[in-house]
């Protein structure tokens, strides 16, 4: 049996207080924008109103920003209430330029995964599914939205994303299990939470296949966040430069 991690800092509930959180957040950001007239959620809801598919981007936008501020929030509280208060040490972000090529290697990883799942999907005859957040980007006749979407997907999924699932929840199962059944409940959860989005349904194996992945990558690097924060920005990367350039 292998041994077990020291003891985490962190509990089992502080993971699930953040995502939480950040989801109440992303709710309560889309009712204020709503108030405040820069998103209509009566016209976005009502699938034949004149302008419900031009609301998407507003409404993603809004919901990915407050999401992703009341995450950072919610890692810097835990940080100064349970651990160290350095931020950077809690969460393992010790990101090594030496490490870039692993960016390359989640880009890689999006084709093999993009190749496999069409081919699959082709097989049992279904249309591939296309997550919201891709949509919005893809809607959008706007700059400005367009570039924040693509910075969430790019850069601030990734980097909060991983410190939340391979730097708390992974470091609170690594205390109280074996390493293996602790990656790869990590990575399913991962899968699972995307789940938000229900066009992410057919996607969810291949989502907690990345998340395996990335828990490996950060083990065998010494703890580390580096190798899976720069493959799953990798990863998204392609898919942020595709909406990005029209492709």
């Amino acid at each position: 049996m292998e041994p077990q991690a020291p003891a985490s800092p962190w509990s089992l509930r502080d993971p699930i207080f953040v995502y939480i959180a950040a989801l109440v957040a992303s709710v309560a950001g889309l009712v204020l924008a709503h108030f405040a007239g820069f998103v209509d959620l009566v016209d976005f809801a009502d699938p034949d109103a004149v302008d419900s598919d031009e609301q998407l981007p507003r409404v993603i936008m809004v919901a990915a920003l407050a999401q992703y501020a009341a995450m950072y929030l919610g890692l810097k509280l835990l940080s100064t209430r349970k651990g160290s208060g350095n931020f950077q040490a809690d969460y393992h972000l010790h990101v090594s330029a030496s490490d870039w090529p692993f960016f390359l290697y989640g880009a890689g990883l999006l084709f093999i995964s993009a190749i496999a799942l069409t081919g699959l999907f082709s097989l049992i005859g279904v249309d591939p599914p296309t997550q919201e957040v891709v949509e919005a980007a893809e809607s959008s006749d706007n700059l400005g939205e367009t570039a924040v979407i693509v910075l969430v997907i790019a850069v601030l999924a990734p980097i909060l994303e991983e410190m939340l699932f391979r730097g708390v929840l992974l470091d609170v199962l690594k205390s109280r299990m074996a390493l293996n059944p602790a990656i790869w409940i990590t990575g399913i959860t991962f899968g699972l939470v995307h789940l938000t989005d229900p066009a992410t349904l057919l996607l969810v194996p291949a989502l907690a296949g990345l998340g395996v992945i990335l828990g490996f990558a950060r083990e065998r690097s010494g703890g580390s966040l580096s190798r899976p924060i720069l493959m799953h920005m990798g990863f998204n990367a392609v898919t942020a430069l595709a909406l990005a350039f029209g492709l």
